[in-house]
Order: structure tokens, then C-alpha cells, then sequence
């Protein structure tokens, strides 16, 4: 099965070894994206809330870039640098993710490239009848 590279300047571009998303058949499969500014200008200031949805922003465009929308995640991974947090990141995932939500795994980690707080990557399903392909 072909497996399309999906690329867009709407998020941080990758300067290492790896695609913002790869296609394969009707699945997406993101890389992590934390709240770093497409222009890779860093992490964004304003603290978790901002960094969150500046996260959420990334795999927002890198999901249109593939054809699909947050509507069709079906998984989504959370690591998060502080697990006090937890609750703030669901108050803000429940902004971007409504019933029936997908799957998702939050974890604990010890730090995030470059001092991030919050790092996400997804899983979607791009819907057969939008006939988007790349």
C-alpha cells in the first residue's frame, strides 16, 4: 500500500528524519506536535493553554493537508510534562473533540523538546465521500 508523505507550511515544518503525516489507504497518522510556532520561532508564550491549542492548531493543518478534519480522529496520544495538568487538558480537549470521542492516551513524561508542556499526535480517517486524495 502507498504511503503519502503529507506536508504543509501551515505547521512546523520537520527538520529531522520524519513527516509531519503519513497516508496510508484512508488512515492519518501524525507526528507529535507541541506548541511551537509554524515559523519555528519556538515554543509560544502564554503558558499550557496557549501551548495546547497552538498544538491543536499544527494538527489541525497538517489533518487538512491529509483531507480530513479533527472530526474524524479516532486517536489521540497526550504527553504531558506535569500530570497535575490533566485536568486543564481535558477542560481544552473537549473544545476540540466532542462525543463520540476518540481514544486517547495521556501520559506523564519527565520534559518535551525545547520546554514544552504538552505534546499530541492523532489518528483520522479520512471519509471515503469527500473523494480528497493526494
Amino acid at each position: 500500500m502507498e504511503h503519502i508523505h503529507i506536508l504543509t507550511d501551515a505547521a512546523p515544518v520537520p527538520h529531522g528524519a520524519y513527516d509531519q503525516a503519513i497516508r496510508v489507504g484512508n488512515m492519518v497518522i501524525t507526528s507529535s506536535y507541541m506548541g511551537l510556532h509554524p515559523s519555528h520561532a519556538g515554543i509560544i508564550t502564554g503558558g499550557f493553554e496557549a501551548e495546547f491549542r497552538q498544538a491543536m492548531h499544527n494538527i489541525a493543518a497538517v489533518l487538512a493537508a491529509a483531507g480530513c478534519t479533527l472530526r474524524d480522529v479516532v486517536r489521540v496520544n497526550v504527553s504531558l510534562t506535569d500530570l497535575q495538568k490533566y485536568t486543564e487538558m481535558d477542560r481544552l480537549y473537549r473544545e476540540y473533540f466532542h462525543p463520540p470521542y476518540p481514544t486517547r492516551r495521556t501520559i506523564g513524561v519527565k520534559e518535551l523538546l525545547g520546554g514544552a508542556q504538552v505534546e499530541i499526535d492523532v489518528w483520522a480517517i479520512v471519509q471515503e465521500d469527500r473523494g480528497h486524495s493526494q
